[in-house]
């Protein structure tokens, strides 16, 4: 049963992320679901933390475009992932948006699967990297 503070709307659109990143080599540390305060005082449901040592600019853009294809798949409106744009743009400009989305949303429905299993989990309690990478490689956590 899904813990009260987390919603299958944010659990899907941190997983979009967590399985969109992993398959593009990006390290993750821990994901989060649930409101959250953070450094600056931007507040959020959710969130994904990683190892920003690690990644190519361009899977970084898809990476944080992931949010933006999940909102769209779900026809959203785009103030959803407003975040999540801001970043890709700031990554690869305007004119690399689209590409981007285009790849991401690529990635997750081929990574269908994954992305259940990770958003699933994520209702359930906040993941390690070492959970999310499991789940996003289409494994079970550790005691299953």
């Amino acid at each position: 049963m899904a813990h009260e503070s987390r919603d299958e709307h944010t659990a899907a659109h941190e997983a979009a992320h967590v399985v969109v990143g992993v398959a593009l080599g990006l390290r993750v540390r821990r994901a989060h679901v649930g409101e959250l305060v953070e450094p600056g005082g931007r507040t959020t449901l959710g969130h994904v933390v990683w190892d920003g040592r690690h990644g190519a600019r361009v899977a970084w853009a898809i990476m944080f475009a992931a949010g933006v294809a999940w909102e769209q798949a779900l026809r959203h409106p785009p103030a959803g992932a407003a975040w999540d744009r801001r970043a890709c743009v700031e990554l690869v400009g305007v004119a690399g948006l689209a590409p981007c989305v285009r790849s991401a949303a690529a990635l997750l429905a081929a990574l269908g699967a994954e992305h259940r299993r990770v958003a699933a989990a994520l209702l359930e309690r906040d993941l390690s990297g070492a959970d999310l990478v499991a789940l996003a490689r289409g494994e079970g956590l550790e005691g299953e």
